[in-house]
């Protein structure tokens, strides 16, 4: 049986890689194959399938397994089960995702040390939702590991515009950040979850980035600053000066000087204190203009061998031309190469404002070190195959290019179940044609015997949060997998 070539997404880094991985796959499994890498394999629940909302979320710990999503009816669900049984526990929360909140209908889920479950979500735009004050979305359980009851509380403060609200977990410390304001027109904070008062408390006293009411700042990653392997934390953004995405602007870094999170410098050492804004020039790794290219779901940071930081993002050159470039900072200032030699021109989709199909367009991936002095790089865009492109460390200019490896697992479970095509609307700038498929990894990694866990989530793709004309999908299956490493 051959099917339409079609894009997958892994979301997340996978093996360091890219967060958006390109298989196209022409040649489904006979019926009853399965791959020697799929160890597991357990149904979590239907769920929305008409267009793509916020990810689902994976978590495991304790011999617990949770998974956070929107339901088949758009409702914010948790399910639970202990590892080794295929049975869940559900609970639906009344927050039910409208069309205007769409792809941007961001959920997050995280513990605590004491056990404690936390889940919060994007308000914008829901059908049904709990009263304010306050303006986040936040629930916590009543008791440690249970899903059976939840407290809504407040998190911040009735008044503050909480968007983009997010968890990440560092050495058992629960993080979270969020904008307060709107796209174009906000500040960047950050709390920290203390165990012991059961309460979240600032990281620091003022906002971490400051759009001085003039523009808002897109955070690599969670919106949290990365830990490195350097004992910093890292911090990677793009201003914006209006919804619309081509107004992204002006690439930026800072650091901290250790571990303390109060103490910050620019990447050659100058001290700078938070909040930052854009008149912080010293910060700047790249001063790309409003539309010279830049878009916030295309900058990416990792560290190469030495464990110096490489920040990959996306721009326009001199020709107007699509590029991959890639920046460390070397003696006095940032070393900018471009990975691509593309002549591939982005045109009219790069603006706009909604939730744009941004990697149906072009896809990158953070470098990773791939031995005897050289770094790796995914590199897509919707007119050229994926290729893996090999960088020269010292220098990082291209060496050459390969093609990418089949995964066999991935290769058969991005393949949509689903034989719904789905139609192109211009207006919407939605893509024609088969479902999407994602496999999405757990936030913490992988299990105690070293196995992964992945979520598999087909829908029809984004929409630019607007209606969709039926005819509709049915409802699609999310679904768990449990991966073995071996090779």
């Amino acid at each position: 049986m051959n099917t339409p070539k079609r894009v997958f997404f892994v979301i997340g880094c996978l093996a360091f890689m890219a967060p958006f991985l390109l298989i196209n796959c022409k040649n489904k499994p006979e019926s009853g194959e399965a791959s020697a890498n799929i160890i597991e394999q357990i149904d979590v629940a239907p769920v929305w399938s008409v267009h793509r909302t916020g990810p689902p979320e994976l978590l495991t710990r304790d011999g617990l397994q949770y998974v956070a999503y929107y339901d088949q009816d758009r409702y914010l669900t948790l399910a639970q089960r202990e590892l080794g049984s295929s049975q869940w526990k559900y609970q639906r929360f009344p927050v039910q995702m409208g069309w205007q909140t769409g792809a941007h209908a961001k959920l997050s889920l995280a513990l605590d040390r004491q056990g404690y479950i936390h889940i919060t979500c994007y308000r914008r735009g829901l059908l049904q939702e709990p009263p304010m004050p306050p303006r986040p979305i936040y629930y916590r359980s009543v008791a440690p590991h249970s899903i059976d009851e939840f407290e809504r509380l407040h998190m911040v403060s009735e008044t503050e515009r909480t968007d983009y609200p997010t968890f990440a977990t560092v050495e058992g410390t629960i993080f979270f950040s969020f904008r307060d304001g709107s796209s174009g027109q906000g500040d960047q904070h950050f709390y920290r979850y203390d165990d012991q008062q059961r309460r979240w408390e600032r990281v620091l006293d003022k906002p971490l980035l400051d759009g001085r009411g003039e523009m808002s700042a897109y955070v690599y990653g969670s919106g949290v600053p990365q830990f490195g392997p350097d004992g910093r934390w890292h911090l990677l953004w793009m201003w914006r000066n209006t919804p619309d995405h081509a107004s992204n602007h002006s690439l930026s870094y800072a650091r901290t000087t250790g571990s303390d999170l109060t103490q910050w410098e620019s990447a050659s050492g100058v001290p700078v204190i938070p909040p930052f804004s854009i008149d912080n020039s010293e910060l700047i790794v790249d001063a790309v203009p409003p539309g010279g290219g830049m878009s916030n779901p295309l900058q990416a940071m990792y560290w190469d061998s030495k464990k110096r930081v490489v920040i990959s993002y996306h721009r326009f050159d001199e020709n107007g031309f699509s590029q991959i470039y890639n920046a460390r900072f070397e003696g006095e200032a940032w070393r900018i190469v471009p990975s691509t030699n593309w002549d591939f021109v982005w045109g009219d989709s790069y603006s706009g404002t909604g939730a744009l199909d941004v990697s149906g367009t072009v896809r990158l991936s953070a470098v990773s070190a791939a031995g005897k002095g050289e770094l790796r790089q995914m590199v897509w865009n919707r007119e050229v195959e994926e290729k893996i492109v090999i960088l020269d460390e010292a220098t990082m200019e291209p060496i050459r290019s390969e093609s990418p490896q089949t995964i066999e697992w991935q290769e058969m479970l991005t393949i949509p179940e689903s034989d719904f095509q789905v139609e192109a609307i211009p207006d919407l700038r939605r893509n024609g044609g088969p479902m999407q498929v994602e496999l999405l990894p757990a936030k913490d990694g992988s299990d105690s015997d070293g196995d992964s866990y992945f979520l598999r989530w087909e829908h029809g793709g984004i929409n630019r949060d607007r209606p969709v004309p039926e005819p509709w999908p049915a409802p699609t299956m999310l679904r768990l997998y449990k991966i073995s490493t071996e090779k």
